[in-house]
């Protein structure tokens, strides 16, 4: 009984790692914290952008407005999400698309926060073996 416990704490803690898998960087007086809404993400299935701005603590609204943030494939194609707010989440933004390939992709947001423009490109926002998984080695049963 006490080893299943521990298997099952062990899970928990390695799937809210995944779910948690975000890069966070201080850019001048902001916060910004980037990455995939649905973690592990996987090739072919609808992901959105979550990205999170505060200034002290406090979520930063408005960003729609100011910001241009894309997505940039493994082979280098880049796709602006249109970047919406969270509903009743202040300071929380999606931007919905579908990531083609497995690789490892890269965000790139750029414009304007308050006064301060910004060209932030993040690349360390996931903690699986790539930013975007095969769903085939993930398919039970395999061949399918």
């Amino acid at each position: 009984m006490m080893g299943i416990r521990r298997l099952l704490t062990a899970l928990l803690v390695a799937l809210a790692a995944l779910a948690l898998a975000h890069e966070s960087r201080q850019v001048g007086p902001y916060r910004i914290v980037i990455g995939f809404l649905y973690n592990p993400a996987f090739a072919g299935f609808p992901n959105s952008l979550d990205l999170r701005v505060t200034e002290g603590g406090k979520p930063v609204e408005g960003l729609e407005k100011t910001l241009i943030v894309e997505i940039i494939a493994p082979n280098g194609e880049a796709f602006q999400v249109d970047l919406r707010p969270a509903h009743g989440q202040p300071g929380y933004y999606r931007g919905w698309f579908i990531p083609g390939v497995s690789g490892n992709y890269v965000w790139r947001v750029r414009g304007r926060i308050g006064d301060l423009e910004i060209n932030e490109t993040f690349s360390k926002f996931f903690h699986s073996k790539e930013a975007v998984l095969d769903p085939r080695e993930y398919t039970v049963p395999k061949g399918r």
